[in-house]
Parts: C-alpha cells; structure tokens; sequence
C-alpha cells in the first residue's frame, strides 16, 4: 500500500452500526445481508455491532457470528429491543454510530453521506434520512415530499413517521446511552423520532440511505404482542416532554389502541377482556368514536 493509500484510509471516520437480532434460523440470510450492507460501505470504516437478542438464537448461527472477527458480538439471555440497542451504545467507541435492524439494508455510500451531513453541519447532533420501504409489490420512496420533515419535523411525526429504521446516525460525544432510556418496546422509531425531533440538533436529509422491508417473516411488527403493546408504548411516548398539540394527538391514539385490543380480543373470542379493552377506549381521549362497537359486545353470544 503506497503512501497516499494509507493517508487515504487514515482520513475514513469510524462508524459503529448496532444490528439487534434474534439470531433466527429462519431469518440467518437476511442477518448476513444486513451485515454485509454495512461492511460494504464506502467512505468510512464500518463496524458491525451484533447484539443477539434471547434465548431463541439459532447456536450455529450464533458460533458463525462470534467467529467472524469483522464484527463485534454480545449477547443478552433476555429479548428486549430497547436494552440491546443501549447495550450496543455502551461498546460504540467510534465518532459516530448508527443502527440497522436484521432484515434491513443500507444503501451504497449510505453512512458516508450521514458522516458528510453531520461534519457539513457542525451544530446538528443527528441525521435522519430518507430511506425506501420494501414488500412484495417492489420499493416505495417513504417520504415523497420530504420539504414537510424539513419544515417542521416535529409536526409532521403526527402525520407520517418519517424516521425509518436504519435511518439515522448520531455523533457518539453528543448522543450517549440515555438515549435509549425509556424507550418502549414497541413504536421504538416513533420514540426516537419524538426524542431527535424535540432536541433541535436533528438534521433530516432527503436523500434515501436505506432499505426497509415491511413484510418479513416472523417479523415482530406483525406479531399478536405488537398490538397489544400499543397501548403501552403510547404511554411511554407520552411521557416525553411534548408540545400540548403533538401530546393530545398522541393521547387520541390511545383510544385506538385499546379499541384494537378490544377488537382483537372479540375476534378470538375472549369477551371479558373485549369488555375490558372497550371500557378503557371509551375513557381515553375522543374514545367516543368507538361506542358503536358496544353493539357487537352486547350482541355476541355469551356476552357478560
């Protein structure tokens, strides 16, 4: 390598990119792509941060990933998201890091141009980016007007999350571990979304850095638990420090979500917790709107 090369690759910033996984069997060729998406970057030097995730691990799969000595391995007995990224977080050791979930991509040049941004913009302590959202149909740009986030990033959070996961990359001396605390187990992006959007050091670029696949299998988003954990998360959201407008829009969907779980609950058949979650809908904000489905509940047999 001659002199130029070495000062070349001595001038890359170091980017850590924390990759919580489950380590699934069935989900091991979407990892190694994800993993592969972030060691392909250009522009910077990239290093993988595995955090498997629970006791469900596939073992090969597991002993391929701590013999691969291009990344950086933990494992936690328990499955929790919020505690895998913060765990990831507290080994990151580079200028800046990153996040990026087992069945995502990041795009060519992706990180480079996060590291570009936050260097350009020396006041902001964060980046989220554009991104595409993947499924059977093909790609779909996720944010076409992009101008609306710019404007007024928080506002726009209440019409369309625009932070994908996978989107975003943070300076490691501004943004510590913290971060995570209080993030909920579920609606993890739009928590993170709230929290960059009301720090004001967030820069959003319109430029898609990365590729989010909205129908994986055995995808936690599509799981029983993800409903019924709305409720919760929504409370965690809410104890955010918020503008009142954004809190009662976030205290409407707390309606909903218990509708959601009442519904669910009918759907299967358990009508003791229908009525439960019904009861809770009608107390919250606007819950108003769902006092028709009291007719389903009085009509379904063995109704109590």
């Amino acid at each position: 390598m001659g002199l130029v090369e070495v000062m070349a690759v001595s001038d890359l910033h170091d980017v850590s990119v924390i990759i919580p996984t489950r380590a699934l069997l069935e989900r091991g060729a979407l990892l190694r792509r994800a993993v592969e998406s972030v060691l392909a970057q250009d522009g910077v030097r990239s290093v993988p941060v595995v955090v498997i995730n629970g006791l469900r691990r596939d073992p090969a799969l597991t002993r391929e990933l701590r013999a691969d000595r291009r990344l950086r391995v933990i494992t936690l007995e328990q499955a929790d998201l919020p505690a895998a990224l913060r765990v990831g977080r507290d080994v990151v050791d580079s200028p800046f890091f990153a996040e990026l979930d087992d069945d995502d991509v990041l795009l060519p040049g992706a990180l480079a141009a996060r590291v570009e941004c936050l260097l350009a913009w020396p006041e902001y302590h964060t980046v989220v980016t554009n991104g595409f959202r993947r499924n059977s149909a093909g790609d779909t740009l996720h944010i076409p007007d992009t101008s609306v986030v710019e404007r007024d990033p928080l506002r726009a959070i209440l019409q369309r999350n625009w932070l994908l996961p996978g989107s975003w990359l943070c300076r490691t001396d501004a943004v510590g571990p913290s971060l995570f605390d209080g993030m909920p187990k579920f609606l993890e992006c739009t928590y993170l979304a709230l929290r960059f959007a009301t720090s004001g050091r967030m820069k959003f670029l319109g430029r898609p850095t990365v590729v989010w696949s909205s129908d994986t299998p055995l995808s936690v988003s599509d799981s029983r638990d993800y409903v019924l954990g709305q409720v919760a998360g929504l409370r965690q959201l809410l104890k955010l420090e918020l503008p009142p407008d954004i809190r009662a829009g976030y205290r409407a969907r707390v309606s909903s979500a218990c509708h959601a779980n009442a519904d669910l609950h009918f759907k299967e058949g358990a009508l003791r917790e229908a009525w439960g979650w019904h009861l809770r809908s009608l107390r919250e904000s606007r819950g108003w709107r769902y006092l028709p489905f009291t007719r389903h509940l009085l009509r379904a047999p063995g109704r109590i």
